[in-house]
Formats: structure tokens, C-alpha cells, sequence
């Protein structure tokens, strides 16, 4: 299944971290403070978050019963999911202006009705459970954008460049050799010109996606194959090790090794 959703009522804190795909969360009852790079907001009965795998974010219960729905959306689904780059810029362009958290209102009886609908059909499953999780997705995100066209933000009226060309330039060639020089030379602008249009428009710096794209594909790699530390290195574009485990380390506060160990544990 493309999609995968989650009902969560436990009141469990969580200190910054990032995921490895799209998420939307949806609060049912109960309230949290929900941290995103740096900005608090409080969330309640009808909340909506849009985080995409870049997004460093924590999370504070205030008020029990904390109910909430986790819509999780991998990577390489999200360009196959829709081809409406409008409905999928909400997940995407997380600029510096983004507000991460929206408030439903009086449509909150039929967002709980989407997310409930949702849950039944992944565990009715059957042949055509995507397609019916996709239909109701596209209903959560039109129905979004019917409130706040604000939220969702065409790549040509962020910058003058094609931001979601370059970064489906980099979505596919991430775990190469990277020369901002040779992007910006493609585009026909300067280094630092690019660097801040796609910073404006994304968030993060381009060698910052470059680097925070290897990273989640390691994590990947770390949980889901045997490959050796090195062999992942090298398939996530660092061909010293020492370089990649200083990097991952940077990132998560552990070893790539600590990594696999520890979620080896708690499986």
C-alpha cells in the first residue's frame, strides 16, 4: 500500500527528529505543542500538520486525551501519488513563511469522517485500496486548499527558476557528486543566486537537500538491507566512510552502526 495511516492516543513526547517520508498529522481530541524548525504551535481538536522528511520537528502533549491520526506518505510515492504539483506543493515548498499548522474549523466532522474512512480501508484492504486511500486523499488536500489556497504555493510564483525542476534534478541524482556551480550553470545564474531562491522556496540550502536526502536514504538502507556500513556509504554518495559516519552522525547523534543496533532492539 502506497499510503500507510496510524491512530495514536498515547501521550508520549518526542524530541526532535525527522522521518523518512511525508507526513500529515490530524488531532482528533486533545491538544499538543507540535515544534517545527524552530516554531511552536499549539494544536488542537482539528489541527492539520504538513511535515515533509526535511522538517525537524518535536512534539509535547498538554492535553489528554491527545487523539491523532498519522497519514504517511514514502518518498517515492508522493510524485506518483498525484500529478497536480499544486496539491503536492503543500508537502514540498516549506519556506521560511510556511505555516505547518492549520486549523479545519467547522469542517472538522468531515476531516474526522476522511481520516476514519481512511483507517477502514487499510484494514479492508483489497485490490483497489490504494485507489480508494488516493481518492480520499485528494479530497483531505482540496478540501485544504478550498480553505487555505495560501497553504499551496505554485513552484513559478516562488522564484523566477524552476524550483521543482531542480529539485527533481536532485531527487534523482543525490547520491552523486555534487557541484552547486554545475546546477546553478544549468540554470543560467549564479551559485548564490540559486541558493537563495531554493532556500526561500524549500527551507534548506540545495547542498543542504543533497545532504539531508543521503542521510534519510541511509537510514533506509541501515533498516532494510545487511549492506555493510561501507557499501551504504558509497551508495548514498560518500565513497570515504569515515566522512559518511562523521556526517550521520552530525545528523542523528549516533553512529550509523548505533543506528542499526539500537532499532534492531526494539524490533
Amino acid at each position: 500500500m502506497s499510503f500507510e495511516i496510524k491512530y495514536n492516543d498515547q501521550p508520549t513526547p518526542h524530541g526532535m527528529h525527522t522521518h523518512t517520508y511525508y507526513e500529515m498529522l490530524y488531532v482528533l481530541s486533545g491538544a499538543a505543542v507540535i515544534t517545527v524548525r524552530g516554531r511552536a504551535y499549539e494544536c488542537g481538536p482539528g489541527s492539520l500538520i504538513f511535515l515533509n522528511p526535511f522538517d525537524e520537528h518535536a512534539s509535547h502533549p498538554l492535553e489528554l486525551p491527545y487523539k491523532r491520526y498519522y497519514l504517511l506518505m514514502p518518498v517515492t510515492q508522493l510524485k506518483a501519488f498525484h500529478n497536480d504539483v499544486l496539491l503536492l506543493s503543500v508537502f514540498r515548498f516549506h519556506g521560511d513563511q510556511f505555516p505547518y499548522a492549520v486549523q479545519v474549523g467547522e469542517r472538522k466532522p468531515r476531516f474526522d469522517s476522511y481520516f476514519s474512512m481512511l483507517m477502514d480501508v487499510q484494514k479492508e484492504g483489497g485490490s483497489f485500496a490504494d485507489t480508494r486511500m488516493e481518492a480520499l486523499m485528494t479530497l483531505i488536500l482540496t478540501d485544504i486548499h478550498a480553505m487555505r489556497p495560501d497553504l499551496f504555493i505554485p513552484a513559478n510564483q516562488l522564484s523566477f527558476l524552476p524550483i521543482q525542476d531542480i529539485m527533481n534534478d536532485l531527487d534523482v541524482s543525490f547520491c552523486e557528486p555534487f557541484s552547486l556551480q554545475e546546477l546553478a550553470n544549468k540554470y543560467h545564474v549564479s551559485p548564490g543566486c540559486l541558493s537563495l531562491h531554493f532556500k526561500r522556496a524549500v527551507g534548506i540550502s540545495p547542498m543542504q537537500y543533497v545532504t539531508q536526502s543521503r542521510m534519510q536514504r541511509a537510514r533506509l538502507l541501515l533498516l532494510g538491507s545487511e549492506l555493510s556500513i561501507a557499501a551504504i556509504a558509497g551508495q548514498c554518495g560518500y565513497p570515504d566512510v569515515s566522512n559518511f559516519v562523521r556526517r550521520f552522525h552530525l545528523q542523528f547523534q549516533q553512529t550509523p552502526l548505533q543506528y542499526r543496533q539500537k532499532h534492531k532492539e526494539r524490533q
